[in-house]
């Protein structure tokens, strides 16, 4: 009778679970969601004529075939463009690299012909692996499966992610969102402080050779581990150690790897050079202080002050050896690039200027940004248990810098939307979990509406269709003006709407 009674409770029980307690229903979502971003008729443009998603990949793929070609691996110009000197580029060869190897493993099987396609269709695809790999296993070791697994049904559902991750995109962009978020989660761990900051450090050095967009996210990066020193001393102080010393490492030896001898004492404010590795030195040297300092027994406003003073003679070093690189990257350009490519890029404009003239594309780009970094910031203040605390810290604090870069200049999503799904799965768990408890209707809404807003999808549609009802208006008007009907004109789908190469 008692084993009756138990089997009925537990089948009540069963009963009343919520469906989406199933490791099987969310991975299911996961797959459709990936489904709509590796569609394989998308596959088609890419294998029909190599027609890549942005003209990036396009010079991407030039740069690539110039290696395999027998260019020289420290001769990054394009000859074809202003012969006979041609420009030289700031992109690194360390993409390149992957690129060509694959290329040239595929070429014996496939041939030439269909291994360029191949890889250009593979290439996203490993990156979008690897970033899974990165973001589930982060996410599942602090906050369980289900929201682990909801990252991955984000991630596809953002506007960064069809961006940068669908087929045919062997821009960098893609690798510096992976790198990024590996620095993230290594400083978000409590756990083997020296290792975790050393392998920090690396990514970092890696993602600075790869290109400098993750500069502003790196330079909070050693901001959050020096603060993380100043607050709890000798706990911090391997971390911060670490960080500096892999920061050095992996520069120096990136930087040796892609540059000609004969640059290396030249300064390029465009590319990792000797003005960005005397800042990288002076993370390097801040950890050897940090544990110097530690051996004198220094208390906070000690490590606060050598803090300050180391930071302010990296500053000093910096302003004396590149003056000009204060005003930017961009600095030292060729002023027929600057007038012919620069003024030109859609990447280069604000957030205001593309909202004015396609808000669909900003609303489902940087809008989401801006959410997801007020809600790890206000989650780093409500939590109270130590590691969740500081695993959202550290987003907050890597997310900031790239978020208001994008509103400046807003290729600064890049970086910055590494770190969305993150956040939206852990508001979309929180709405579903609330579901299932008393609230009102009101709370409920709110609840799952946050989440929402950080779905670059959602903003795409909702721009989508006052845009649509705008055009549908003024095509009437202008065939009133000519005095015939107006014609029927089929619209693509909202997500169809990554227009040149923006979603």
């Amino acid at each position: 009778m008692t084993s009756l009674v138990e089997t009925l409770s537990v089948r009540r029980a069963e009963a009343g679970r919520s469906p989406f307690e199933s490791r099987l229903l969310i991975g299911m979502l996961v797959l459709v969601a990936l489904f709509g971003l590796y569609d394989p008729r998308n596959l088609i443009p890419v294998f029909d004529g190599l027609r890549l998603p942005d003209t990036d990949d396009m010079m991407r793929l030039v740069g690539v075939r110039d290696l395999l070609a027998g260019q020289g691996w420290f001769d990054p110009v394009q000859h074809r463009m202003l012969p006979p000197a041609g420009i030289a580029s700031h992109w690194s060869r360390l993409i390149d690299l992957p690129l060509a190897a694959l290329i040239l493993a595929l070429t014996p099987v496939l041939g030439r012909e269909l291994a360029e396609p191949a890889v250009a269709a593979l290439w996203p695809l490993m990156l979008f692996a690897l970033y899974g790999a990165l973001a589930y296993f982060g996410m599942r070791r602090l906050f369980g499966w289900r929201p682990a697994l909801l990252t991955l049904f984000i991630a596809p559902q953002t506007g960064v992610f069809l961006n940068t991750f669908r087929f045919g995109r062997i821009d960098h962009h893609n690798a510096q969102l992976c790198a990024v978020l590996a620095v993230a989660l290594a400083l978000a761990r409590s756990d083997r402080p020296v290792r975790r900051g050393l392998a920090a450090g690396l990514v970092a050095g890696l993602s600075l050779a790869i290109g400098l967009e993750t500069l502003p996210v790196i330079a909070a990066a050693g901001l959050f581990v020096v603060a993380d020193w100043v607050l709890h001393g000798a706990a911090a102080s391997g971390r911060l150690a670490g960080f500096g010393t892999g920061l050095l490492a992996a520069s120096v030896l990136m930087f040796g790897v892609q540059t000609a001898p004969a640059l290396w004492t030249v300064p390029a404010c465009d590319a990792l050079s000797p003005p960005w590795l005397l800042l990288a030195a002076g993370g390097a040297f801040t950890g050897v202080a940090a544990l110097v300092a530690e051996r004198l027994g220094l208390n906070r406003n000690g490590r606060l002050f050598v803090a300050a003073v180391m930071g302010a003679a990296v500053a000093a070093g910096f302003v004396l050896v590149a003056p000009d690189c204060l005003a930017g990257p961009f600095a030292g350009m060729d002023a027929v690039v600057r007038t012919s490519w620069l003024q030109q890029v859609d990447e280069m404009r604000s957030f205001l200027q593309v909202l004015r003239g396609e808000p669909d594309v900003a609303l489902a780009n940087i809008v989401p940004l801006i959410v997801a970094a007020l809600y790890a910031t206000v989650m780093a203040i409500r939590v109270q248990e130590p590691e969740r605390r500081r695993f959202f810290l550290a987003v907050a604090t890597v997310m900031w810098p790239g978020t208001l870069v994008a509103l400046v200049q807003v290729r600064g999503m890049y970086v910055a939307g590494a770190f969305v799904p993150l956040m939206a799965a852990l508001a979309l768990d929180r709405a579903m979990r609330i579901v299932r408890e008393p609230a009102t209707v009101l709370r409920r809404l709110m609840v799952l509406a946050l989440p929402l807003t950080m779905m670059g999808k959602v903003w795409a549609i909702g721009a989508e269709l006052p845009m649509r009802r705008q055009r549908r208006l003024a095509l009437n008007r202008r065939s009133r003006e000519v005095g015939r009907p107006a014609p029927i004109r089929r619209r693509l789908p909202p997500s169809a709407g990554c227009r040149r190469g923006w979603c």
